[in-house]
């Protein structure tokens, strides 16, 4: 069994990356590519909460902010992830420097095509692919516990073993979406 993992946050906001602080075009790079980098990243929010310190994970676009007490725990999977010290600023620039930018440095193919559901959208001279329900092809994520869905790489898919060390821990701010699930009523 695999799981979608994601965020939730108490309140409606998104933890940007900061394309005019950093060193480094984030979105430049491909998925799954160490980063070298020797300055925090940076990212913006309108406010740093009060409570944000009681959260593991942070809601971003795509680029994962996880606490001190996530890359503790997670330290042992070197060869599926890369910390790199963040900066978060926000518009009173209010700063917090507790938590870490999450490189997932594997990017596979795990889409099983023939149980999942979904669509190839195009728009101009691009194909995109819209899932409606997503399986994960049995034995994909082999020695991994946490890659990058190599067909819709916004996709972080984990193992139920990389689950159960989050709620072992009661990691807070994550989301376990699992395989199969769909918020579509008729597609079978």
């Amino acid at each position: 069994m695999y799981f979608e993992f994601s965020s939730f946050y108490k309140r409606e906001t998104a933890f940007a990356f900061s394309e005019e602080r950093n060193q480094i075009d984030l979105y430049r790079l491909k998925p799954g590519e160490i980063i070298s980098i020797d300055k925090p990243l940076e990212f913006e929010v309108d406010k740093i909460d009060s409570y944000i310190e009681s959260y593991d994970l942070l809601p971003t676009h795509g680029t994962p902010l996880v606490s001190t007490r996530f890359k503790k725990i997670f330290s042992d999977l070197i060869n599926d992830i890369q910390f790199i010290n963040a900066r978060i600023t926000d518009k009173k620039n209010n700063i917090n420097n507790s938590f870490h930018f999450m490189n997932i440095l594997n990017v596979l193919p795990l889409m099983d095509k023939n149980k999942s559901v979904f669509e190839i959208e195009e728009y101009r001279n691009a194909a995109f692919i819209d899932i409606k329900k997503l399986y994960i092809i049995e034995g994909s994520l082999e020695g991994h516990s946490i890659v990058r869905m190599e067909e819709q790489d916004s996709y972080i898919i984990v193992t139920q073993e990389f689950k159960k060390r989050c709620k072992e821990n009661k990691l807070k701010g994550i989301n376990f979406t699992e395989e199969g699930y769909s918020i579509y009523t008729d597609l079978d």
